[in-house]
């Protein structure tokens, strides 16, 4: 039986690396018949009951649903090899390594019967090629001795200052452009974890997504579903307020956002997903959508002039909303190309930069998009490069973009018993 998806990781921002790879059922609402999750948790179910034949004709269609999920292409290749295809596993495996994700596939004990064939070292070369480091990724400055979770970064280019938002350590970190670091956000502000930063210079104002998980410190269970947006005067660092979302007893991670040039803010809840926005002056949030079709949404950005918002669903791909109408398009991914697994995103005059830390190797890509609005492109702009290792958010800084290299996230799962040791984060930057 295939593993299901890491618990941590899909309740927050499921980001384990290998998962996206492994797993083919996903605990979500029943979708209509016969959509590719559905053909899905046939396939499991076919495949703990030993029918090899079904399993294979359940995964394969799907595959043909959603070719670029990762996952499905690796339960086809097992499917393949239960069925006794060993040279269409073997060519459904070269498909996959053809996403630029990697597979450690002479370890796996299911494709064992593959290491006579011929082409067997072939597709491992193909998987351990994409090992290998693409573009590049500079430290543009470190922070040392830190132990928390650092995953929301902003630059205010007016200033030189850098923000940085703390999960673990619930606060927002400053770093001047001589490089002195300290808190920006107040002790007693108490605010939950830290996630998204924006800055809205309009405005004078910095927004953070704050949502309470049990990762932050002094966690209990009073603070679940503790979720919102709070809101800094950028010129004195004071808290103006904390926007408080309903609770409704169900799960909330409001784990990234962006802001119109009204000032209007948009938001996603990862745990019931959901995009929020709040617009100038208002005192509460407007749900905009919510869909059993979203299954983890993550980073968003504004696209087509403000008109859209592009929103990344970590197991579905990308989505983009029209504001007017509210309608959501599950985006196509380019031939040869996968979309899953993406945090953080990022609209430039060159496409969408987006964070895709859910695939091994993690990496930050380049997303152009048609005039339909629907990806052309997908290109590495930095890929298993040194300090890579576990990325956060990240943020335009002039005409680089910079991002947490090694957030932390995989030393709190599980929270430990005892606190890790402090360790130094880089912020990485590409062009």
């Amino acid at each position: 039986m295939l593993p299901a998806l890491h618990s941590l990781q899909f309740r927050v921002h499921t980001r384990v690396l290998v998962t996206l790879l492994v797993a083919i059922a996903i605990t979500v609402a029943i979708y209509a018949e016969p959509s590719h999750r559905t053909l899905a948790r046939e396939a499991q179910a076919a495949l703990t009951a030993n029918n090899s034949a079904l399993f294979l004709e359940k995964i394969s269609a799907a595959v043909a649903l959603r070719p670029d999920y990762p996952r499905y292409l690796l339960a086809l290749a097992r499917a393949e090899v239960a069925n006794e295809k060993p040279d269409a596993a073997l060519a459904t495996l070269s498909r996959l390594a053809g996403l630029g994700v990697y597979v450690p596939l002479a370890s796996r004990a299911e494709f064992g019967p593959l290491k006579t064939h011929a082409g067997f070292g072939k597709v491992v070369a193909q998987f351990d090629a994409n090992r290998a480091p693409l573009g590049a990724a500079e430290t543009v400055f470190e922070l040392p001795a830190q132990s928390g979770i650092v995953e929301g970064l902003a630059f205010r280019s007016a200033t030189g200052d850098w923000f940085i938002g703390d999960v673990r350590q619930r606060c927002i970190w400053r770093r001047d452009r001589h490089g002195a670091v300290s808190r920006f956000s107040a002790e007693d502000d108490h605010l939950p974890g830290v996630f998204g930063l924006a800055l809205d210079e309009k405005n004078g104002t910095l927004w953070a997504a704050v949502s309470a998980i049990e990762q932050m410190r002094g966690y209990t269970a009073d603070d679940r579903g503790d979720y919102g947006l709070a809101e800094y005067d950028l010129a004195t660092g004071s808290l103006r307020r904390i926007v408080e979302f309903p609770p409704d007893g169900k799960p909330h991670v409001l784990g990234d956002l962006a802001v119109a040039a009204d000032g209007t803010v948009y938001t996603s809840d990862s745990l019931t997903p959901t995009l929020w926005k709040l617009g100038p002056g208002e005192i509460a949030p407007e749900k905009i959508i919510a869909s059993t079709d979203f299954v983890s949404l993550q980073g968003l950005t504004l696209v087509d002039h403000g008109r859209a918002l592009l929103v990344a669903d970590y197991a579905n791909g990308l989505w983009r909303v029209d504001l007017a109408t509210a309608k959501a398009t599950l985006l196509n991914a380019p031939a040869g190309a996968t979309l899953l697994g993406i945090d953080g995103l990022y609209a430039t005059r060159r496409g969408v930069i987006a964070v895709q830390n859910g695939i091994e190797p993690q990496r930050v890509v380049l997303v152009t998009l048609g005039a339909d609005g629907q990806p052309t492109s997908v290109a590495p702009l930095a890929s298993a490069q040194p300090g890579m290792t576990d990325l956060g958010l990240g943020t335009i800084a002039g005409d680089t973009f910079a991002f947490v290299g090694n957030s932390g996230w995989a030393l709190y799962d599980p929270v430990p018993s005892t606190e890790p040791a402090p360790r130094t984060v880089a912020i990485l930057t590409t062009h």
